[in-house]
């Protein structure tokens, strides 16, 4: 049994050590011009399988920037090509904790990658991608040049004509009517989001946004609230030490804390609650920790569930 015991404990250090040895070599493997890391290098220096090493990665020790591009015309062709041929040379069918490897992968949010594969591999002329081809025209681009720029049609003949056909069809549709969101609407929307958000639920939130502004549509809504809940849930590190010095002065008073760093008492309150679990990530490891962490690798568990059941550490 003790043998067993230490066997495990050996693994599990080993693990760790090597999580800790990829986020390293990706941090010093990233490239900015490019925006993301080089993982065949560091999977040649870990002498490990490249899936392996984007398991390891561990985003909350990292000081790589993770890139948002919502919509295809984000997109570079360079990096279109890249997630395609990545997909197809990895994955058979792609399921979510598969998409997170690629967003590791591509350093872009997951989310974003399925779509641009979607898009790409099923070629379809998106609003977002129609109007910027209409600006490309207005501008005097030629049709080949604006291939090169979104090639996710197999020919430039089936890319012309996909813009013609998606041309007729938003041509019968009646256009509502743009309302452009004020600096006012967006502090608001930016309260609700500190008030409601919970990740992986986002119903209060929206319900509230839509007594708040009853003229505008959900989608608008949803799309204004995606926009602002990305820059103001990002916890960063002078966020915690900003909020862990004012707790040593007025204690744990969440509404004065979270007035004097221009946010609400519930903001104040997660920044403190990420600082506990940055701390407790550097304690030593406790016997019920070490239990739970063996029964995940065990299972097969991956490393952000292992996290959220451990409670105390982050991976």
């Amino acid at each position: 049994m003790e043998q067993a015991l230490a066997a495990d404990n050996a693994r599990l250090q080993k693990r760790i050590e090597q999580s800790a040895r990829v986020t390293q070599l990706a941090d010093r493997a990233y490239d900015e011009q490019r925006g993301r890391c080089d993982w065949e290098s560091i999977a040649r220096d870990m002498d490990m399988p490249l899936i392996e090493c984007l398991r390891l990665f561990d985003a909350s020790h990292s000081m790589v920037p993770v890139r948002s591009l919502p919509n295809i015309t984000d997109w570079s062709a360079e990096d279109l090509s890249t997630l395609k041929s990545f997909v197809t040379d990895h994955f058979s069918a792609v399921t979510v904790n598969e998409w997170r490897l690629v967003g590791v992968y591509m350093n872009v949010e997951h989310n974003d990658c399925s779509m641009a594969y979607s898009i790409y591999t099923f070629s379809r002329i998106t609003p977002d991608l129609y109007k910027a081809i209409t600006q490309h025209r207005n501008d005097g681009l030629k049709w080949k040049d604006i291939f090169e720029k979104y090639p996710i049609f197999g020919t430039l003949k089936l890319f012309y004509n996909a813009y013609y056909r998606s041309k007729e069809s938003s041509g019968s549709k009646p256009k509502a009517p743009h309302i452009k969101w004020s600096d006012a609407d967006t502090c608001k929307i930016k309260e609700l989001v500190q008030t409601y958000y919970k990740p992986g639920n986002r119903r209060e939130l929206l319900i509230q946004a839509q007594k708040a502004f009853p003229n505008r549509t959900k989608g608008s809504i949803r799309g204004r609230i995606g926009q602002t809940k990305d820059k103001v849930m990002v916890i960063t590190n002078d966020d915690m030490d900003c909020v862990n010095k004012l707790v040593d002065v007025y204690g744990k008073d969440w509404e004065r804390i979270g007035h004097e760093i221009d946010g609400t008492a519930r903001r104040a309150q997660r920044i403190w609650s990420r600082h506990q679990e940055r701390q407790n990530a550097t304690l030593a490891w406790t016997d019920d920790e070490l239990d739970t962490l063996r029964k995940c690798i065990r299972d097969g568990v991956g490393m952000a569930e292992a996290s959220r059941l451990i409670g105390t550490k982050s991976w």
